[in-house]
């Protein structure tokens, strides 16, 4: 006779400790040793009949029954497999017709709210915020409040690793299977103490037996992190980051300030903020969206592949016949299931493309050099006023003379007493010693008034406006200068 509505079975020894643990709901345990001595069904197990529980509910909703069997009197071992009933009518029990439950036929997507304020918190109403847009686009929000389970601390014990399960039997185990069975999943907390709540990370805690295992699954999710103003980021960013234990990874993170109960700062931006992310995860989902590989991606993988290879042996032996039996030492290419794209390549285009960049950066560089020495040359250096003149040849530009010819007299005074020209002609420009016969324009000006206009440290028109030097001839040409001589 098969009884399709069997969720898991017990095997306890003679002393009442489990030695096997088959679940459809949990992970399954070998050799657990939890003590089930006192408990009623092994109790009242007997070997001349089977022994009928009365009828509870898991989670206040579903109905279960336990049949416990003794074996012979030798060997006063128990077996307990539970049966899960759904009843579909108020009869008494031994006529009750029982029937696995049924999924629904919408796509779920399961949020975990590691709020304590269950229902009433503003990260709740973050949640609720999704499911309008989320049942528009065919899906189904089913909320797992944290605050609400009973799952224990992680004891750190490690057997989860070697064995690939949990040993501690509470509601972990089926919110864990509610996720890794969801089209989507959702991580949300607000921030505690720079981090998230003391009921989500005991459930993360506890996911360790999936942390090591990368799933083949990449089912799109999301995060929903809220503060009263520091830290939703960052936490909403480690959310996101977790999502891959359970084969998930993010869309987008729905993050808010907010102090009281429904205080959002930018109501409005927050609204709009979360149905543009339950619409990108529901089109995610049906349109099996993957999003580009990220280096958290390639580091994850590095780190995690090292640490299992290393401790096969010892305490990650199941990590490590997961890693074997999906093929992820074969690359990161598998683990990720991307490819990386190879464009043809021709390495004559690539040779050619440097030769040029190569020539290139050498006539650069040789512009460079030719500037530089014209500068150690140049007007710029020079220590005094006749030094300045005699260089000046050296910066004049050719392409501003357009066939200037005209010569450049200056008349120098003060701390220098000399008098010197400058000759421009066919594109050329020379320095002579000494007044010109018919010189174009003459600039009498001290010694350290040209020698500072020169360098750029005085202004030349603001001193010939004080008088601070005079000019006499052709105007035009002295401001014909600064274009003239570029050092």
């Amino acid at each position: 006779h098969q009884y399709p509505a069997v969720t898991s079975i017990r095997y306890l020894d003679s002393r009442g400790l489990e030695q096997l643990h088959v679940s459809r709901l949990g992970m399954d345990a070998i050799g657990s040793q939890a003590d089930f001595s006192k408990d009623s069904n092994f109790l009242e197990a007997d070997p001349d009949g089977t022994y009928f529980s009365p009828v509870y509910f898991h989670q206040g909703s579903e109905p279960y029954m336990t049949i416990a069997m003794a074996g012979p009197p030798k060997n006063t071992e128990a077996q307990r497999p539970s049966f899960d009933q759904n009843f579909i009518s108020h009869q008494p029990v031994h006529n009750e017709k029982m029937e696995e439950p049924k999924m629904s036929q919408n796509p779920t997507i399961v949020a975990v709210n590691g709020s304590p304020r269950a229902g009433v918190g503003n990260t709740s109403m973050m949640i609720e915020m999704l499911r309008d847009p989320l049942s528009q686009e065919g899906f189904n929000l089913e909320i797992i409040n944290l605050c609400e389970k009973e799952i224990d601390y992680c004891y750190g014990c490690g057997f989860c690793l070697e064995k690939g399960n949990c040993w501690i039997d509470d509601d972990h185990r089926s919110i864990a299977q509610k996720l890794l069975a969801a089209d989507g999943i959702i991580f949300a907390s607000p921030v505690y103490i720079f981090s998230v709540t003391a009921q989500m990370k005991a459930f993360l805690d506890r996911s360790l037996a999936y942390g090591h295992k990368p799933r083949s699954s990449w089912k799109p999710g999301m995060s929903v992190c809220v503060s009263a103003g520091f830290g939703e980021t960052e936490v909403g960013a480690y959310l996101a980051d977790i999502l891959r234990i359970y084969g998930g990874f993010a869309v987008g993170t729905l993050t808010a300030i907010s102090v009281g109960p429904g205080e959002f700062m930018g109501m409005e931006t927050v609204t709009a903020r979360a149905q543009d992310l339950a619409r990108d995860l529901a089109r995610a989902i049906k349109e099996k969206r993957r999003y580009p590989a990220t280096d958290r991606d390639l580091r994850f993988y590095q780190f995690m592949g090292d640490l299992v290879k290393n401790h096969k042996d010892t305490v990650m032996q199941h990590d490590f016949k997961h890693w074997q039996a999906q093929g992820l030492f074969d690359g990161f290419e598998k683990y990720i299931q991307q490819a990386s794209h190879k464009p043809p390549y021709n390495p004559q285009v690539r040779d050619a493309w440097i030769k040029e960049l190569i020539a290139q950066h050498k006539k650069k560089d040789k512009k460079i050099s030719a500037q530089s020495k014209s500068a150690e040359r140049g007007p710029q250096v020079a220590k005094n006023c006749a030094e300045l003149l005699q260089m000046m040849p050296l910066g004049f530009n050719q392409t501003e003379s357009n066939g200037l010819d005209a010569i450049y007299q200056f008349e120098i005074s003060g701390e220098e007493d000399f008098t010197a020209h400058l000759k421009i002609c066919k594109g050329t420009c020379t320095y002579h010693a000494g007044p010109a016969d018919h010189p174009n324009v003459i600039v009498k000006t001290p010694a350290d008034v040209w020698l500072a206009i020169s360098k750029g440290e005085l202004d030349g028109q603001q001193a010939f406006m004080s008088g601070r030097y005079q000019v006499e001839g052709d105007l035009s040409l002295l401001m014909k200068l600064r274009s003239l001589f570029s050092g």
